[in-house]
């Protein structure tokens, strides 16, 4: 007995020391900031540049070259302090972070609109272009319209020149991060995009076919604004922490398409086309406030297993990851759990990240000639870097995530530096994440009410293809 409780301790011991390696290796801590208040503006620049170093420590994705560019950037700054705006500080650092060129790796794109000032319209990026979604009174004659000119500038233009300050796949950018830039009068000024980082003049192209310029003041900084990404103005359901003066483009009561319907439940599950064919939308790989992750796939694998359909149709186009556990299971058997089921369509988009695509990597692996991908492309890289946490600069408060642990679905990375342990139970070897059917989806599609990548896969499982 003392020899079997001494082994029992031993084994307790060897996973404490696991586990701790696993935390500090892929989320260290920042350490702590210990600077004195900051006598003026350009202290206060000094000191955020030089605690900065330390991210440059913990950011594994840099290649050796782009963390020598982006340190010598931070001696740029370093002398440039005090001279710089508030807007400018802050492309400053998302320069810096961009050069990782890594989808995770890059200042928060919502703080830092929310520290800023904002054009009174929300913008969302389709396959044709930025069109306005959401406004104030201000901006309300501009809903539905097409953006394609900021302060002269060629709105694809204005949209290049800010990539600058996020790096990873373009893609993912336009999607994710483009508008935060767009609606900044402060932010496009800093870039020189702009003649006055308190107004913008758009030019668009109306519903009606006419164009019109429109100037328009920008919102005071809001910290208590939504917070959301433009995802969320596909919805026309009030968001969170709204102002009652936001109009959405739909009626609060339109026919919406099955994936943006009851936008607040972020996962759904039930039959279409009289059962044959089963749908699961994920639009987080996480448990979400009142909806936890693990209880919804189980029922919805119990809703297949008594079903019986002959499709599954899996849609990823808006989840943007999380905690890739707590999907591995489900996507590993979703192919086999009927012998009924013929095929898996599996729908994506810009937004399909991070977990979400590793989602994609163990179908790809486990459902064999079933899967067929249908939609856009997603928006990350087969190869990535990922974990890891945030990094807050001590006074402009600028948050700045940092990725430890190197995924890679393509081919095993045992033996580089930074691979990320988990991967070990789950080998993929995937070519590419590109759709087998590439569907986009346009502002007319979304303003009449239709979804051509979800009608794409239906039509292919009634012919089964």
């Amino acid at each position: 007995m003392k020899w079997s409780g001494g082994f029992l301790l031993v084994l307790v011991l060897a996973g404490a020391g696991v586990a701790y390696a696993f935390l500090h290796t892929f989320y260290p801590d920042p350490p702590a900031a210990h600077y004195p208040p900051p006598a003026d503006a350009a202290t206060a620049q000094r000191q955020d540049l030089d605690y900065f170093r330390h991210y440059l420590e913990l950011d594994r994705s840099y290649t050796p070259q782009a963390r020598e560019r982006a340190e010598a950037l931070r001696r740029e700054y370093l002398a440039q302090a005090g001279s710089l705006s508030p807007a400018a500080f802050a492309l400053a650092v998302s320069r810096m972070a961009a050069l990782a060129d890594n989808g995770h790796s890059r200042v928060h794109p919502g703080p830092l609109s929310r520290s800023q000032a904002r054009l009174p319209c929300r913008l969302y990026r389709f396959a044709d272009g930025f069109h306005v979604l959401r406004a104030r009174p201000a901006c309300a004659e501009l809903l539905g319209a097409k953006l394609v000119a900021i302060d002269g500038h060629p709105v694809d233009e204005v949209a290049q020149r800010m990539y600058e300050y996020f790096g990873g796949p373009r893609n993912h950018y336009d999607q994710f991060a483009a508008v935060f830039f767009l609606e900044s009068p402060p932010l496009l000024h800093a870039a020189g995009l702009a003649q006055s980082p308190e107004r913008l003049s758009l030019r668009a192209i109306l519903r009606d076919g006419s164009e019109r310029e429109l100037s328009l003041a920008a919102d005071p900084p809001d910290p208590d604004a939504p917070r959301v990404y433009s995802d969320s103005y596909l919805s026309p359901q009030r968001i969170e922490n709204e102002a009652a003066d936001w109009t959405a483009l739909l009626s609060a009561d339109a026919p919406l398409p099955l994936f943006l319907r009851d936008y607040a439940t972020p996962f759904q599950s039930g039959p279409l086309e009289g059962g044959s064919i089963h749908y699961v939308q994920l639009r987080s790989n996480s448990d979400e406030p009142g909806h936890p992750i693990g209880e919804f796939l189980q029922r919805a694998e119990r809703e297949i297993v008594a079903a019986r359909p002959r499709a599954i149709v899996l849609d990823l186009r808006l989840d943007q990851g999380g905690n890739l556990l707590k999907t591995t299971a489900f996507m590993r058997r979703l192919a086999t759990l009927t012998d009924s089921i013929e095929r898996v369509y599996v729908l994506t988009g810009a937004w399909t990240f991070s977990a979400g695509n590793v989602n994609l990597a163990l179908l790809k692996e486990h459902a064999g000639g079933k899967l067929r991908v249908i939609g856009e492309p997603v928006g990350d890289r087969v190869r990535f870097w990922a974990e890891g946490g945030t990094l807050q600069l001590p006074n402009s408060r600028l948050a700045i995530g940092y990725a430890t642990g190197l995924h890679d679905y393509a081919q095993s990375c045992f033996g580089q530096a930074g691979c990320f342990w988990i991967l070990w139970l789950y080998p993929t070897r995937v070519a590419s994440f590109e759709p087998d059917l590439r569907v986009d989806y346009t502002f007319d599609d979304y303003a009449k009410l239709r979804d051509p990548v979800l009608d794409a896969a239906l039509a292919r499982a009634r012919e089964r293809e």
